[in-house]
């Protein structure tokens, strides 16, 4: 139990906003639970501002700092077409002016790399979405955000890095998701981190066998976490920590996992 206890205090639990506000709210707060807030197109839609903000104070006043997942369906801020790129764009500013009620650690998002769309035509993607990255890392700053860009269907860490580091912002860094690396890249963890580490802001934690991006409890697919974190160990790196579980009752089992891991460091 003292082991839950602390591994709550380190390890961010994703949950889409809706179901935050909804239902789990009481939970979070109960159980001191520390939250990435996930904040999709339908929450957008559904709640006014003050809503986002009435949440976020609670958080505060609580002393729970969480971390924000920017919404990604459907969007493509390096689109070929200007008008999904423009809308896109304009969605992801949309988050960030929510975001800053949260005063969170890290905003997650993605970069909208699609392989049927964009696998033969990559050096163009990658500068069409150098401008969006930088407009949107510019409104971050002058909100006192950070960025996190996280690995999906990129099949390599250059084609994120080469973006990232060309805009070269204190404000703009990486989430590595090793369940993506596996499941879509069909790729080992080791090229994405010594990859992102210089950088490294956030990590996603789940699990697959590698044939779908399942969101298995770790340890229960074929993601080899006690590497992954003796790595971390090893450069010095403590990026934020956050568990995706897709079922509640994968929730508590998957932070005992991380218990086990984390909690044995020196």
């Amino acid at each position: 139990m003292e082991a839950l206890e602390r591994i709550k205090k380190r390890v961010r639990v994703a949950v889409p906003f809706p179901m935050l506000v909804e239902r789990y709210l009481p939970l979070v707060l109960e159980e001191g639970i520390v939250p990435e807030v996930g904040l999709d197109h339908q929450a957008l839609d559904r709640f006014p501002p003050s809503e986002f903000e009435r949440v976020a104070k609670i958080l505060r006043e609580n002393g729970i700092r969480p971390t924000v997942h920017a919404p990604f369906c459907d969007l493509s801020p390096g689109a070929f077409d200007g008008l999904v790129r423009e809308a896109s764009l304009r969605r992801l500013e949309e988050a960030l002016e929510v975001a800053r009620f949260f005063e969170p650690e890290v905003v997650v998002l993605h970069s909208g790399y699609h392989p049927g769309y964009h696998k033969e035509r990559q050096s163009a993607w990658q500068e069409l979405l150098r401008p969006g990255l930088e407009r949107l890392v510019k409104r971050a700053e002058g909100l006192g955000l950070r960025l996190a860009l996280e690995n999906v269907f990129e099949p390599y860490p250059e084609l994120l890095t080469q973006v990232v580091e060309a805009i070269d912002s204190p404000a703009l860094g990486y989430c590595f998701d090793a369940g993506h690396a596996l499941a879509f890249a069909r790729s080992s963890w080791e090229p994405w981190l010594s990859a992102f580490k210089e950088r490294l802001f956030e990590l996603h934690v789940h699990d697959n066998d590698g044939s779908w991006d399942d969101h298995l409890v770790p340890g229960r697919g074929k993601i080899p976490f006690p590497e992954i974190f003796a790595f971390l160990r090893k450069e010095g790196l403590s990026p934020a920590i956050t568990y995706e579980a897709h079922r509640e009752e994968d929730v508590l089992p998957g932070l005992a996992y991380l218990a086990s891991l984390l909690l044995e460091e020196r």
